[in-house]
């Protein structure tokens, strides 16, 4: 009879297509599933894009009483999520290692799940900046104490690490930067996908600035439509394309029709497709207030795009001497300007630049799940 893999358990928000989310299931993809399986400790309480592409990958989801509604106003359950989180640790006694990505209440689920048995607990910092308001002064109470519970740190990028940190932690060594790795096969430039792409798209010759990400207040979609209506200044066939949903994607919307360009733009919703959509682009944008490690920014650079992104976004994005950063306080023209540049670049094949810089999944899976093996007592060494 073979051996069973070790089961990992990843605390997440929901397995919705982004950013974490993403870089989650592309090492899951990667691992060798006979040796480590994922399973999901999810929130919010609905189905998510990832969903069954886990189940068919054999892991399994749990679901914890949501703290939030859709409209992104918490309810603050606590006592209905501790209850819920101290049943499921109790019961489950299989995972001795959890991977913790919800960092928000990581310092209400690390000590349950250490006093029922798990003995490695990972924090993982994924951004570079906390919550506005009363939101965020509450966020930020809650996740000092986690490297206290933590028996391993991670973070997407050195930002992250000195963000999330206390600062001996950090001067100590103890925190692992873990890149947010793609498949980087997948993005390569394929000329013949870039026809059928922007034929599906019905773009044309058309000069196309793409956008993928979430539809959240720091990812600041709206400023890329003044940014949008200043290139059309300069030139007519200009049109951007929105990868992405969430509750500010209608401002979004509104914003181009205010001004007249909505037939400049093309809003995709959350598709499976990036690699495909980015085919079609000339150039990729972010306009985020902050981020941690976009794993699009990597996705862009890996199918040969030249990126024009906000002085919010780490400097690690610039993997591969791609990226331009501008400030968000900058005259529009100097955006406009840029990404009109970043458009004529010629486009190529950057597959083993992004391979040697480390951001390609198959160095960094194998990596993982050697950690995770040698967590759980199962290392070959």
């Amino acid at each position: 009879m073979s051996k069973e893999p070790i089961r990992v358990l990843q605390v997440i928000g929901r397995m919705d297509r982004g950013g974490i989310e993403t870089m989650i299931m592309n090492l899951y993809r990667n691992i060798d599933r006979e040796k480590v399986q994922f399973d999901f400790l999810a929130h919010y309480g609905r189905e998510a894009a990832y969903n069954d592409e886990i189940r068919a990958l054999g892991g399994r989801i749990y679901e914890m009483p949501a703290l939030k509604d859709e409209t992104n106003v918490y309810y603050w359950r606590i006592f209905d999520y501790i209850k819920a989180l101290k049943k499921f640790f109790k019961e489950h006694k299989e995972y001795k290692v959890v991977h913790c990505h919800m960092t928000n209440t990581a310092s209400i689920y690390m000590p349950i799940a250490k006093k029922n048995g798990v003995t490695c607990c990972i924090s993982h910092s994924h951004n570079t900046r906390g919550k506005a308001g009363l939101l965020g002064v509450v966020t930020d109470i809650l996740q000092k104490p986690i490297y206290k519970h933590a028996t391993d740190m991670f973070a997407c990028s050195e930002a992250a690490k000195k963000w999330f940190y206390p600062e001996e932690m950090v001067k100590s060594g103890k925190v692992k930067v873990v890149p947010n790795a793609v498949d980087a096969d997948k993005f390569r430039y394929n000329p013949e996908k870039r026809t059928e792409m922007r034929e599906q798209l019905d773009l044309g010759d058309n000069l196309v600035v793409c956008c993928v990400a979430r539809f959240r207040p720091e990812k600041n979609q709206t400023f890329l439509i003044d940014v949008l209506r200043e290139m059309l200044k300069v030139r007519d066939d200009v049109v951007f394309v929105f990868a992405g949903d969430g509750p500010c994607e209608e401002e979004v919307k509104a914003k181009a029709k205010e001004y007249g360009i909505e037939e400049h733009t093309r809003f995709l919703g959350m598709r499976p497709d990036v690699p495909d959509i980015l085919q079609a682009a000339d150039a990729f944008a972010l306009a985020s207030l902050w981020e941690g490690l976009p794993v699009t920014g990597i996705e862009a650079q890996a199918s040969g795009l030249h990126c024009v992104v906000s002085d919010g976004v780490t400097d690690e994005m610039n993997a591969i001497d791609m990226v331009e950063y501008i400030s968000l306080k900058a005259p529009i023209d100097t955006w406009s300007k840029r990404l009109i540049a970043a458009a004529s670049q010629p486009r190529k094949d950057t597959y083993e630049e992004i391979k040697a810089a480390g951001y390609d999944i198959h160095t960094t899976a194998p990596w993982l799940q050697e950690f995770y093996l040698n967590k759980h007592g199962e290392s070959k060494e």
